[in-house]
């Protein structure tokens, strides 16, 4: 009886289990939060203002961190990237099983090669650089960190198995798939989108490529696509700065931001977006320049950033040009109220007075004026160095030829300094800098040069002068009359 009553007042077995693990809303949600959980321990030291004093990071990073930081690079495989890049593109129901599968895959590959690895920092003739120093924990990464589940709850320390086997077991059935074509691929962007480039739903760049990774070849075979998802980070990673300062400039006579002169020599977001676009012009070609490149034994991108050189170079002395010829010269929109304004401003200016029909006769000179001014001040803004004229203007020189105003900079890989141009050069190369002018300006000089203008101006000083006259001869008189008295 006594046993009956216990079982009575004890809720059921089954009342007693843990709640469900909460669901993810998507596949595209498992991929991110799983790739987001700080699971692989690192200390990283960045240059500091001394040799002693070094700034330094110690935590748990994710996968995404890794994968997408360029100064990881050394410790994941270009096959582990692949399959990284391939899960992102392909959010689909077997991306759960690939993600579990990465989680560990990261982990072998981190803990299976160095421990540390340093990346080594471009300097200057006079400032050397400051190399960053990054070393792997395997203890506190199987230690464990801190993790939470879909709705953010903790779920307490986990290490990166233990974490797989969360994800493992975490019940995709309420997910929604997004099986059609548009929308896969818009989840494949949302995943990306922080990354700035353009991307597809498949794992290698390029339209015409399979999701499968494949490309038709110009004899119409099916073969592996020449590019795939992160080589626009991984085939420049082992890329000496020298190397990758070659490119840059390159990159940027095809169209590309140029980069800060601190950013010489390496290979950024900017650079892996840039060529991103180049990889996909490549692998959509209707000559097939990646089939040609490759069998030249050259980079698959090599005809594909050439042509784009060539596009630009040619787009840029078009629209010299047409400006040169006016062609681009729009007419600025200018209300009635300011042309009135900046007529009676100039008027002022000139000692004048402008009747209603002066006016209209004169309001395509104020048109004018606004427009010679926005031309002035463009073409003032184009005469001012920018990182663009930097970059393409340095080159490598014996320090014995550096000249004065030169300022020589070594990157890892050049057997001679890097040189900056002299200000003085590069201003030469652009040219004599334009005069700005106001819109006031031009017009009163318009309206100055106008023999109707001048002809007022001169019957105004003469009848100064008669004023001048009639008030000094009055003023004489006055004094006559008072000294009569």
């Amino acid at each position: 009886m006594e046993d009956d009553l216990i079982d009575e007042l004890l809720p059921e077995e089954e009342g007693t289990t843990e709640e469900p693990q909460k669901k993810y809303a998507s596949i595209a949600e498992l991929i991110s939060q799983s790739f987001a959980q700080p699971l692989y321990f690192f200390t990283v030291e960045t240059p500091g203002p001394t040799k002693t004093a070094r700034g330094t990071i110690e935590k748990h990073w994710s996968i995404t961190e890794v994968m997408e930081n360029t100064d990881f690079s050394e410790f994941i495989s270009d096959e582990t990237r692949a399959k990284y890049a391939d899960i992102v593109a392909n959010p689909n129901v077997d991306a759960q099983a690939k993600v579990v599968e990465l989680i560990t895959d990261v982990y072998d590959d981190i803990s299976s090669g160095k421990k540390q690895y340093t990346v080594e920092a471009e300097g200057t003739f006079f400032q050397p650089g400051k190399d960053t120093i990054i070393t792997f924990n395997e203890k506190k990464t199987d230690d464990g960190a801190s993790v939470t589940d879909a709705q953010g709850k903790s779920l307490g320390l986990l290490n990166y198995s233990e974490y797989g086997e969360s994800v493992e077991n975490t019940s995709t059935e309420e997910i929604v798939l997004a099986e059609e074509v548009e929308e896969a691929s818009q989840t494949a962007q949302d995943i990306q989108a922080a990354q700035g480039a353009i991307r597809t739903s498949h794992p290698t760049w390029g339209y015409k490529t399979t999701k499968q990774g494949y490309i038709q070849n110009s004899a119409g075979d099916l073969v592996r696509a020449p590019f795939w998802k992160g080589n626009e980070y991984s085939m420049f990673s082992d890329m000496d700065p020298s190397e990758v300062f070659a490119l840059q400039q390159k990159m940027v006579r095809a169209g590309m931001k140029a980069p800060t002169v601190e950013q010489y020599g390496q290979w950024s977001d900017t650079e892996a977006n840039f060529m991103s676009a180049v990889f996909i012009k490549a692998a959509d070609d209707t000559e097939f320049s990646w089939e040609k490149d490759m069998a030249a034994g050259l980079p698959a991108y090599t005809t594909a950033l050439q042509e784009l050189m060539d596009e630009v170079g040619q787009t840029e002395d078009f629209i010299k040009l047409l400006n040169e010829a006016n062609y681009l010269q729009s007419e600025p929109n200018v209300s009635p109220a300011q042309i009135q304004q900046l007529l009676d401003q100039a008027a002022a200016g000139l000692g004048i007075t402008l009747t209603a029909q002066n006016l209209v006769d004169y309001g395509n000179l104020a048109v004018q004026a606004y427009g010679q001014a926005a031309a002035l001040e463009k073409d003032f803004q184009g005469s001012l160095i920018t990182d663009r004229d930097v970059i393409l203007g340095t080159t490598y020189k014996d320090i014995r030829a550096v000249g004065e105003g030169e300022f020589p900079r070594y990157l890892k890989g050049a057997a001679v300094p890097l040189v900056l141009p002299s200000y003085e050069y590069l201003m030469g190369q652009k040219g004599p800098q334009p005069e700005v002018k106001s819109a006031l300006e031009i017009v009163t000089e318009a309206l100055e040069a106008r023999p109707e203008i001048q002809q007022q101006q001169a019957a105004n000083e003469d009848l100064q002068d008669i004023k001048y006259s009639t008030n000094l001869f009055e003023a004489s008189m006055g004094a006559i009359e008072l000294g009569g008295n």
